[in-house]
Formats: C-alpha cells, structure tokens, sequence
C-alpha cells in the first residue's frame, strides 16, 4: 500500500496490515509494505505483520505519531523512517528479519516501547538522526541500540537483555562521521558486550567517555555474533 497525500493528513487506526508486499509500478519499487510519503501520520493500535518486503512500515518525509500498535514478523526491517520526525510510543515490535527500528535523518522520541526478537539491531539511528530512548525493553539482537554516521541517541530508563552488545557507535558510510551514545541510565543483563566502538565514536555511560580507537569492518564484526 502506497500513500502520497501531499502534505496532508493520514489518520490509521484500528487497522491490520498483513501478508502484503512491496509497492512497485511499471518502473518502479518501493521498500514497504504500506509507504507512506510527505504526510502529517497518526497512527494508532493497529497491527502490521507478516509482510514480505524489506520494511514493515516505511515513512518518508512524514511528521508522526503512533502508539499503542505492533510490527512483528517481518522478512527484514519493521519501522524504518526517513528524514521524518516524530513520537513513538506503548508499540511493540519483534521478530523481524533485521533491525525492529530505523531510522534515518530523523528526529524521533522512543518511549516504553518493547522490542524484541531482532535479526540484526534493536533501535538504529544513521545519517545524522538524534533519538532519545526512554523506558523501553530491548531483548535478544546482535546490537541493542546503534547510532552510526554523525547521529546522536540518548538513553534513558531502558533495559537491554539477551543481546552481543548493548551499544554501537560507528560511522558506516564515508560522507558521514562518528557517532555518539549518551546513556544516561540502562540496565544490561546476559549481554556479552557493553559496547561496540569504532575509530571517534563515542558511547557516554553514566558520563564517562568511551572513544573508538581504531577502524573496523563494522558489519562482518558484529554480524559474527548474530543469533544462529
């Protein structure tokens, strides 16, 4: 499903988006199964799941809401936003293919959010986004949260468990630079790392500076700990 309102307005609520693909035309394809471009979004307790495609639910250029409502199993990505801005909120998320959460170029509050289940990353931010995770519960990823390519993510009151590391900072792209976690409170549990750091990023942890010092592939590193 493909939504271009222009700007205007795109209200979901009490809605199941499921078994669906990805949009495609006579020359083109996109990457969710419901797209949704340039819009102010509220959405509210709906469920999207079982999609294949790479994203559950794809926004772009949108400024949104949703809460109360649920991604779940999904061949790769559940959420991912581009360039939008926003709150998340009471959502659950699991069992997807890839990361439950990214976003890119993005300014977006995460709150008491359950994220479980992950291919790859729980919560990711890149390409210049700035997120804060607050109250939320993140189990059984490679990596708990990830900030990469000059993005900064706060975290806040989160627990993180059953993961290879809890946090990564690290610039995967050339055009961008380093990255920050600033976690101000967090609980870790079974987690084989507390943090993954490449050369310049920074991971904060009760105010005290982790520096990156040297360069690395960062996807063979932690993809070789990926659940099996």
């Amino acid at each position: 499903m493909v939504l271009l309102p222009g700007g205007g307005d795109v209200n979901i609520d009490y809605a199941r988006f499921s078994n669906l693909t990805s949009g495609e035309g006579s020359n083109w394809t996109l990457t969710g199964a419901v797209t949704i471009y340039e819009a102010k979004v509220r959405i509210s307790n709906s469920i999207f799941t079982k999609n294949n495609c790479e994203d559950g639910l794809n926004l772009i250029r949108c400024d949104f809401e949703m809460n109360q409502s649920e991604i779940s199993h999904t061949t790769s990505d559940g959420f991912d936003a581009d360039f939008c801005s926003g709150t998340l909120s009471n959502s659950s998320f699991f069992n997807t293919g890839n990361d439950c959460i990214d976003f890119s170029g993005s300014t977006i509050t995460i709150a008491s959010c359950s994220i479980e289940g992950s291919g790859d990353k729980g919560i990711s931010g890149g390409e210049g986004s700035n997120l804060l995770v607050k109250d939320c519960k993140i189990k059984g990823a490679s990596i708990g949260v990830a900030s990469k390519d000059n993005s900064e993510v706060r975290v806040v009151e989160t627990t993180i468990s059953t993961c290879d590391f809890g946090f990564a900072a690290y610039m995967k792209k050339a055009e961008f630079g380093p990255a920050l976690v600033d976690v101000e409170s967090a609980q870790l549990k079974n987690v084989r790392e507390p943090y993954l750091i490449e050369l310049n990023s920074r991971v904060l942890m009760n105010g005290k500076e982790n520096l990156g010092k040297k360069r690395f592939d960062i996807d063979s590193m932690y993809m070789s700990f990926s659940k099996k």
